[in-house]
């Protein structure tokens, strides 16, 4: 009986210590030419503060993970309650017809232009999320409608 415990043992422990040793794809790791680790920078989004008085906002946004040329996707999100929940909470959903997309040029950088009736941002205190998406980048911003100072 101690014999089959102990060869049992054995053979969990080594196909623990067989399976530790192989090359383990779950991390894909970038490396430069010269093998050292390359940490890439993190997505910028920004856009100036969005009044009353305004029409229309830009939302400046710098990829630098992304290739020129690349196609992000442009989507404004809002509290709403879910159509196919009318008793439900308010959740962060897609606004119909507010998806844009953008072109990632050679410095990495694009911007989209939204209205302000485009982003449902009407009245003073409306916020929205706006989320961008491509093969090769993302990110996001949150943007509250200010009160326009005379």
């Amino acid at each position: 009986m101690k014999a089959k415990i102990i060869i049992t043992l054995s053979f969990i422990v080594t196909t623990a210590l067989m399976i530790s040793c192989t090359d383990q794809p779950y991390y894909d790791i970038p490396y430069d030419e010269n093998g050292n680790v390359y940490i890439t920078e993190i997505s910028e989004v920004t856009c100036d503060d969005v009044t009353t008085a305004d029409e229309s906002f830009t939302i400046n946004c710098y990829f630098p993970n992304a290739k020129s040329g690349d196609v992000m996707t442009s989507t404004v999100l809002k509290q709403q309650v879910p159509s196919w929940d009318p008793e439900g909470a308010t959740q962060l959903l897609p606004l119909s017809g507010s998806e844009k997309s953008i072109t990632v040029g050679s410095d990495f950088k694009t911007t989209v232009t939204y209205t302000r009736t485009e982003a449902q941002l009407l009245e003073a205190g409306d916020a929205i999320t706006v989320v961008f998406s491509g093969n090769t980048d993302s990110g996001i911003i949150e943007i509250t409608l200010k009160e326009a100072s005379e």
